[in-house]
């Protein structure tokens, strides 16, 4: 964990504008700084820097907050990890609480001596590198994707000692493992495929024989910071077409991945299990993509595509299925030169609850209607936990698959489902300023800085007398999350803070004489029995205030 003392010097010392400015081009803009907003489709520069309140703010899609909060929607990183990025971004060394980190920092030093020492033996190794070859993996590829090669146990065990890494280092690593007889390398005779997280730190290897072993692909083993149902391979190179596209293709090899990259398919990753998992959801959530599951057409590859539609369909996650038939795989098609062909099939898959639904009937024989019932039971068991609009849009493929009338069921009880735990109502927030009238905005900025002068204006004004921005007003009093477009708003307008008392008095009153001229005219066209006498009091007012 980061040390939250370090987190505070950080936020001190990051400044907003090199940090953004490391990912977009600035341009000053008086006091602060302009650019083309990233969070949305900005054809003119609608998002503000503010170097002297450390924040970001788009007046056209309302995205906005400090540096950290850039980064970690920027770069779809998470708290930590947009803290660590900005330290590095920063030349910032960061703290960490003492066990957890120096474990953490000794793996990651394994893990990079022995990912050096197996690239250094790649090319060393004809068999190794003849094999990359022979899969159509470029010398460019095994330079981008760190290929290298694990030689014999001994060998491997040697490094370690030369290195001096301590055996508990080595087998908290994952680079080792230990049995009855000792410790022995868990990669033998094997081509090695390094997986790094989302955010590119090196936490394990995978590995392909060479020597005929049975198991043809292993991977390091689970520990505490290798999960393999939490990773994805290739993701850190992939991430950010990922997010350009809005699309990821999830397949199931790393030679896929290697060659999909190879064939401009950029947004490819791959499983290191056999399916999708629940830990693989937030970084599917992260933004709104579209999913595509490229699996092999063997029963092992359907039924992990079975699943894995499953998950993104209760999830709610936008996605399609291709199966590859006849034993292909996305590598050999690309070696094989079906780019096009694959490019097709990735925009033309079948959409994952339409793939669920006919691999969920396709178990039944459907010319005996008991079978045919009990599908349907399976089929409604799945919809009924989608939400109705979804659900019910499969009604005619489940009517055409049973031979049944559409009227003759329901797929959802019609009850609008609750949001799933952890899921939450999302409202665009509007704009809060339309017409804007300058003396309002100083009044109002001037209260937004909490600073001496904010007691004496709450003392003097009320809602009614801001006619043209009374909400901003009551956001300033509530100061809620929800607020927070509209105070990056009013702290960003080009307006001057009041510096003394006669400047807020004099703009309090001229605030009250607008009130009272509007209160006129509209009881000036009003039908009141006592129209009259209000008019009499509200020119009294006003007369005094014009003095």
């Amino acid at each position: 964990m980061i040390d939250p003392k370090s987190i505070e010097k950080l936020k001190e010392q990051a400044d907003i504008i090199d940090i953004v400015g490391h990912y977009i081009p600035l341009k000053k803009s008086g006091s602060n700084y302009v650019c083309v907003c990233p969070f949305h489709d900005d054809k003119n520069p609608s998002m503000s820097v503010s170097p002297s309140r450390g924040i970001f703010h788009c007046f056209s899609c309302k995205a906005g907050g400090d540096v950290i909060k850039f980064v970690m929607d920027y770069e779809k990183l998470t708290y930590p990890e947009a803290i660590e990025k900005i330290a590095m971004l920063s030349n910032f060394t960061l703290n960490y609480v003492k066990n957890e980190r120096e474990n953490v920092k000794e793996n990651k030093h394994v893990l990079e001596k022995a990912n050096a020492y197996y690239r250094s033996l790649l090319y060393k190794t004809p068999a190794a590198i003849e094999y990359l070859y022979s899969r159509g993996v470029t010398d460019a590829l095994c330079e981008k994707f760190e290929l290298g090669f694990a030689p014999d146990s001994i060998q491997t065990i040697r490094l370690l000692e030369n290195e001096q890494i301590l055996p508990n280092e080595a087998l908290e690593s994952g680079i080792v493992k230990q049995n009855e007889s000792g410790i022995y390398a868990s990669f033998i005779q094997r081509i090695t495929f390094p997986i790094y997280t989302h955010t590119g730190k090196l936490v394990g290897f995978g590995g392909r024989t060479l020597s005929g072993h049975q198991a043809k692909y292993v991977n390091s083993p689970q520990s505490e910071i290798f999960d393999k149902s939490t990773l994805f391979y290739g993701y850190h190179l992939a991430k950010r077409d990922i997010h350009a596209k809005n699309q990821i293709i999830i397949t199931e090899g790393y030679l896929d991945v290697i060659m999909l990259h190879h064939a401009g398919f950029t947004n490819a990753v791959a499983v290191l299990g056999t399916a999708l998992t629940q830990k693989h959801l937030p970084l599917l959530k992260r933004g709104e993509l579209t999913v595509v599951l490229c699996f092999d057409g063997d029963s092992a590859g359907i039924n992990a595509a079975v699943k894995s539609a499953h998950l993104l369909a209760q999830n709610e996650i936008d996605g399609s299925v291709v199966i590859l038939e006849g034993g292909a795989d996305p590598a050999d098609m690309v070696v094989a030169g079906k780019i096009k062909e694959l490019g097709d099939m990735f925009e033309s898959g079948v959409e994952i609850g339409e793939f669920y639904i006919r691999n969920l009937v396709a178990k039944f024989d459907l010319t005996r209607p008991i079978q045919k019932q009990k599908a349907l039971e399976e089929v409604r068991e799945f919809t009924m936990s989608l939400k109705p609009i979804i659900a019910n849009s499969y009604a005619p493929l489940v009517a055409n698959l049973l031979k049944i009338d559409m009227n003759s069921f329901a797929l959802t009880n019609g009850r609008v489902r609750v949001n799933a735990p952890g899921q939450q109502a999302i409202q665009a927030m509007p704009s809060k300023i339309y017409q804007k009238d300058k003396l309002e905005l100083e009044l109002l900025k001037t209260l937004a800085e909490a600073n001496g002068l904010s007691d004496m204006i709450l003392d003097l004004v009320k809602k009614e007398y801001f006619t043209h921005h009374g909400e901003i007003f009551e956001a300033i009093l509530r100061r809620s999350p929800e607020d927070e477009a509209i105070l990056r708003e009013i702290s960003l307008e080009d307006v001057d803070i009041m510096q003394s008392e006669e400047q807020i008095l004099e703009a309090v009153k001229i605030l009250k004489i607008r009130f009272y001229e509007n209160m006129r005219r509209e009881y000036l066209s009003s039908n009141r029995s006592d129209k009259i006498e209000i008019l009499k009091k509200i020119g009294m007012i006003l007369e005094k205030l014009k003095r």
